[in-house]
């Protein structure tokens, strides 16, 4: 069908119940086209269990108010409705749980939506969730998936801002890319929300267990090796750690398993495309070149590139202040924790950040200083609970996806005055 008529029929869409005796489908295709562990692909799988039960709690939910009147003889009140088609571009890291979260409280909510999943990924963050959906049970219409070939996303991106019936957009992804789309979903006064890129710092106090800090630190870097918006960039660590603290990270990070994404054992699996790895290199060149020294050997064998750990990086390297997708993490010391805040928020991002303390009350009082969307507090930057809302702040992006609060972006307010 073409686009423009599917977004006009979809305006008149809402999803129904789905056919009972619907058999599930566990299998993934994500490890075969985006290089992701087992472990990462069963860790989606899981979440996205979650996510969808979850979701389906909250099609009841869509409660209104009766206000306060100020007219004698009037009821006054205000009810939520559905807003019609969201547009969904779904990134391929991660994209098993960020296709399903927005479609599920894209549909709970009571509208349809169109998932343009990235060419990287268009099995797992798209073709998949088609035919999950239509297995399922869901009337046509009400779940749908447009793939393209690569660098022709641009006349599906047309449709949608075009369309009357697209009413919010959906996107998780790079910064300029979404500067660009924020801008014409305002020329044509479309709803969005923006998940954008993020420079995540992991703040380590003096008083941190240094064990638990490695942990959490090894974990926050190199989870997926390196390929999600809220992994660690950057550990600011108080100086009495900061020695013993690189090496232990450092033995750690060499010991992890590298390669096939498809052996149980393996951590560190492929990159996503020749040009990531191309990415790094030139980061780590350039960083090294104005002063930089590499703690680990920063190599790579085909698309596996090792765990990069650096220190000495000046602030005008880029990998000090810019996202770089994969298993690179740069390590400063601080001699304070006012001094890591203060580095912190220097920053034009503000998408996810922790802090570490033996005195969580402390790690509570300095998070509150952070300017970020999420702050952990003795966890990773990538623990985020699917109850929690997820989103960014500055050119982090706006907005928020899952829990009540996200929903609201899917549904409009009416206000409605009968007379008695």
């Amino acid at each position: 069908m073409d686009l423009a008529v599917a977004c006009k029929y979809l305006g008149g869409r809402r999803p129904r119940r789905a056919r009972p005796g619907a058999g599930p489908i566990s299998r993934s295709a994500k490890p075969a086209i985006t290089g992701s562990s087992l472990h990462f692909a069963r860790f989606q799988q899981n979440v996205v269990a979650k996510v969808l039960r979850q979701a389906a709690g909250w099609v009841l939910e869509a409660k209104g108010e009766v206000l306060t009147a100020d007219n004698s003889g009037t009821l006054s009140i205000a009810v939520r409705r559905p807003l019609g088609v969201v547009a969904d571009f779904t990134p391929w890291n991660g994209a098993n749980v960020l296709v399903w979260r927005s479609v599920a409280q894209s549909i709970a909510a009571g509208n349809t939506i169109v998932v343009k999943p990235s060419e990287e990924a268009p099995i797992s963050a798209g073709l998949v969730v088609a035919q999950v959906a239509d297995e399922a049970g869901f009337p046509p219409g009400v779940v749908n998936v447009v793939t393209h070939a690569p660098g022709a996303a641009g006349p599906i991106a047309d449709v949608f801002f075009e369309r009357p019936e697209v009413r919010c957009i959906y996107f998780i992804g790079s910064v300029p890319t979404g500067r660009m789309l924020a801008e014409r979903a305002g020329r044509t006064l479309k709803r969005s929300v923006m998940e954008l890129g993020g420079y995540n710092p992991l703040v380590i106090l003096a008083d941190t267990d240094l064990d638990y800090a490695v942990r959490v630190a090894n974990y926050s870097a190199f989870f997926h090796q390196g390929q999600i918006c809220l992994n660690a960039r950057k550990v600011l660590i108080e100086r009495p750690l900061y020695e013993e603290f690189v090496t232990r990270l450092a033995e750690r990070a060499r010991s992890l398993p590298q390669g096939d994404p498809l052996d149980p054992k393996t951590v560190i699996g492929p990159l996503i495309n020749d040009r990531a790895i191309e990415v790094i290199q030139a980061r780590i060149k350039d960083a090294v070149a104005k002063g930089a020294k590499i703690v680990t050997s920063g190599g790579y064998t085909g698309r596996v590139h090792e765990p990069t750990i650096l220190v000495d990086v000046p602030d005008d390297a880029i990998v000090s202040y810019e996202e770089t997708f994969g298993p690179l993490l740069v390590v400063q010391p601080v001699d304070s924790a006012e001094e890591a805040v203060e580095t912190v928020n220097q920053s034009l991002y503000g998408l996810t950040a922790s802090v570490l303390s033996g005195d969580t009350y402390r790690a509570l009082q300095l998070a509150r200083q952070i300017k970020s969307g999420m702050i952990h507090v003795n966890s990773p930057t990538v623990e985020d609970a699917i109850e929690a809302p997820i989103g960014g702040v500055r050119n982090s992006g706006w907005g928020r996806q899952w829990q009540p609060c996200s929903r609201r972006p899917h549904r409009s307010g009416l206000g409605q005055c009968p007379q008695r």
